[in-house]
């Protein structure tokens, strides 16, 4: 099958309380992609249909494993998901 992964997930901004994000559309056909944060207690998703997202709310301090899923209109979800750590500050993630 085509690969879903999207490409060149990338962070934008960050502050103590939300990252905001953008990434190249997969080699695949996609119809929105899902974005899912979780901080080890919870873990929390959302479609978009941009190329780009803002996720807020966080915790500052907490850890959050962020990952991006293209989803096709089967909804089926293939290949590696890329993935971000989020804890609050940029300097960590470059």
């Amino acid at each position: 099958g085509v690969s879903n992964k999207v490409r060149n997930l990338s962070v934008t901004e960050i502050t103590t309380s939300s990252i905001s994000l953008n990434w190249t559309e997969p080699l695949g056909n996609s119809s929105f992609y899902r974005v899912q944060w979780t901080n080890g207690s919870s873990t929390l998703n959302k479609s978009v249909f941009d190329k780009t997202t803002t996720i807020s709310n966080l915790t500052a301090g907490e850890s959050y494993d962020i990952k991006v899923t293209a989803v096709a209109a089967d909804d089926q979800t293939e290949g590696e998901i890329p993935s971000i750590e989020y804890n609050g500050q940029m300097d960590h993630l470059l």
